[in-house]
């Protein structure tokens, strides 16, 4: 699982277990639930208050192991995201599986960067206490620390990932469902921003100048932008062409 991922702006995409509760309108058309609805064939669900995480296979758990030691002679860190079809910081995460990853990412810290994405970013230094974690680890893992922010109602959650020291901290604007403006004075704090449209059954339309003003913002603060797609209800076609102007793919430096 995760090998190669489809996901443009990173290299692999790890996920220790599968399931999660929506939080905020974000999660409306979240495309994990779905996919993972689509193999249930009559088992219990894995998402909402009260359902049963599903934890992946020891296979899948080895993978970071592997990466890891190709990445011992690569020209560059491999970027992991996890996790695509959950949340870690949620409240329901399982406990011990959650304990488990933080050994697999300091095992493999020195050679792939790790990339934590969360809606929950109130949550992490609760977390960090329960699971005895040290308030540096996630600096010392050299993890990228990253929060959801979709529309103006969430934008809290970049005063509160930016209470957690990492080794990078960034914003996934994806879906992007209204007009955002970032203060400055968090934003150049900011390594990186993902900006990107909803996909997908009942997907909402974004407004392409919602997303011209989060590049010029993020000109403005020296934070690169990376643009992944218009969503799937954009232009006459409702395709994902990217216009001219909004074809920006940029990467921070990397974690030394």
């Amino acid at each position: 699982m995760g090998t190669n991922s489809k996901i443009e702006w990173t290299t692999h995409t790890f996920n220790p277990w599968i399931g999660c509760t929506m939080v905020s309108s974000g999660c409306i058309n979240c495309y994990a639930k779905t996919t993972d609805d689509r193999h249930l064939f009559g088992q219990v669900s894995h998402w909402g208050p009260g359902a049963p995480r599903r934890i992946t296979s020891d296979t899948n758990w080895r993978q970071p192991y592997r990466w890891a030691k190709r990445a011992e002679v690569a020209t560059e860190r491999p970027r992991v995201f996890c996790a695509s079809q959950a949340d870690i910081f949620e409240d329901e995460a399982p406990i011990e599986a959650r304990r488990r990853l933080w050994k697999v990412i300091g095992d493999t810290y020195q050679f792939l960067d790790w990339l934590l994405l969360t809606k929950r970013p109130e949550r992490i230094l609760g977390v960090m206490d329960d699971d005895g974690l040290n308030f540096g680890f996630f600096k010392k893992t050299r993890c990228w620390l990253g929060t959801s922010v979709e529309n103006e109602k969430t934008i809290a959650r970049v005063w509160e990932i930016l209470d957690v020291d990492a080794g990078k901290h960034f914003l996934s604007c994806e879906p992007l469902l209204s007009s955002l403006v970032i203060p400055f004075c968090k934003l150049e704090q900011i390594d990186w921003l993902i900006c990107g449209g909803e996909s997908g059954p009942g997907a909402r339309r974004m407004d392409p100048d919602w997303a011209r003003s989060l590049r010029d913002q993020c000109y403005e603060a020296n934070v690169p932008f990376f643009m992944k797609q218009m969503g799937s209800v954009y232009g006459p076609n409702k395709g994902h062409e990217l216009p001219d102007d909004l074809n920006i793919k940029q990467f921070p430096v990397r974690a030394q």
